[in-house]
């Protein structure tokens, strides 16, 4: 599949719980190490991103804070 990285599916599952938490370089691990992706994707309040889509990246979107808002798979 285009985009795929062997070894690598991001799972939703449980990703919800770390909404609220501040944007920082541990949580980034703690939720590729959660979701089981290879790439995370920082998405400030407000900005555009492309729509391509990857079975092994998680995307965060932060809150106008720098708090997570959600994340997902993709």
């Amino acid at each position: 599949m285009h985009g795929e990285t062997p070894g690598y599916i991001c799972r939703n599952d449980g990703l919800d719980r770390f909404a609220g938490r501040p944007a920082t370089t541990e949580l980034g691990a703690e939720m590729l190490g959660a979701s089981g992706a290879k790439t995370l994707r920082w998405v400030r309040f407000g900005a555009m991103i492309t729509m391509e889509f990857s079975p092994s990246r998680l995307t965060v979107r932060l809150d106008p804070q720098g708090s997570v808002a959600s994340a997902t798979c993709g």
